[in-house]
């Protein structure tokens, strides 16, 4: 069976947490994902909860409002995250926020980034929403300067091939990147390693863009 195109989301509280583009068997970048069923907040909660660790240092509002496929990673990281040929694109979506995708068709190899700008609750609602249900839970207390977690969820991905770290960017909102490993990679490497690779790139980038 081959992989599914994910999208990054939050997980919602009445579906699986992230959620793949309707349609089963479709290879990565064949398509633009739809945006996945989306969480809220706990009505009434103060942030954080559920757990979830407060982000003692948050990024600015405004560094959401560039271009994520231009302030994120450069040409020299894009090729060690996917190889060559690699394709980018925008990744938007009205329900989740902006986002870029970074594909190898040839090798499957697949990088996806969100600013969640639009889904409630930040680190919070994943604590809450994801962590009941994930295959694979692990907490990083610091990436670049922010907390962190990377996962896998039913819905999500073979924990073989697939791995998506959600970082705290704010006590609201979180950056999400998630990856595919490349098919010669499956079995190779740790995907949630290769994701954290990819996401320290992605928050040094944003560090510098915001002067932090």
């Amino acid at each position: 069976m081959r992989r599914q195109v994910i999208t990054i989301a939050l997980g919602a509280a009445t579906a699986l947490t992230v959620a793949a583009c309707s349609g089963s068997g479709a290879a990565p970048g064949t398509s633009t994902p739809a945006p996945p069923t989306t969480p809220t907040a706990s009505s009434g909660q103060e942030l954080p909860y559920a757990g979830a660790p407060k982000v003692p240092m948050p990024l600015p509002e405004s560094i959401f409002s560039g271009d994520p496929c231009a302030d994120t990673l450069n040409a020299d990281q894009i090729l060690k995250a996917v190889g060559k040929p690699s394709e980018t694109k925008r990744v938007d979506a009205d329900t989740v926020g902006p986002g870029c995708q970074w594909l190898n068709k040839s090798t499957t190899g697949q990088v996806t980034m969100r600013y969640a700008t639009k889904l409630p609750g930040g680190l919070s609602a994943i604590y809450e929403n994801v962590k009941p249900r994930a295959e694979i839970w692990k907490p990083i207390a610091s990436l670049r300067g922010f907390p962190a977690v990377a996962y896998v969820s039913p819905s999500g991905g073979s924990p073989t091939e697939f791995c998506q770290i959600s970082i705290g960017a704010t006590d609201s909102t979180t950056i999400e990147v998630s990856i595919f490993l490349s098919l010669n990679s499956e079995g190779k490497k740790d995907p949630c390693e290769s994701a954290n690779t990819v996401a320290d790139l992605v928050m040094t980038s944003l560090r510098a863009k915001a002067g932090v």
